[in-house]
């Protein structure tokens, strides 16, 4: 009864743990997008002097690619667990 109790234990800190990992890559994947467009942007504006549009316009394309990359991302991970837990429950 103690081995179960543990093992249950275990699991549910597996899930709290895999919980904190799928949220820090996804705002990573939201974020890094936007800073290094960012950065790219404000570097490619200094260059050429055209402050602030290019940096305005990457930032915008870092903004919108971020959420899509993070959705197809989730997605995939999370079909990925629900298949890998009903292999569990069925053998």
């Amino acid at each position: 009864m103690n081995e179960e109790k543990e093992l249950s234990q275990k699991d549910k800190y597996r899930g709290a743990f895999w919980a904190l990992a799928v949220g820090t890559q996804g705002g990573l994947m939201v974020a890094l997008p936007v800073v290094i467009a960012l950065a790219l942007g404000y570097w490619l504006d200094r260059q050429f002097g055209t402050l602030p549009w290019i940096t305005l316009g990457l930032t915008l394309i870092g903004a919108i690619s971020g959420p899509i990359v993070l959705f197809r991302w989730v997605t995939r991970v999370v079909k990925r667990r629900t298949e890998g837990k009903q292999d569990e429950e069925n053998s």
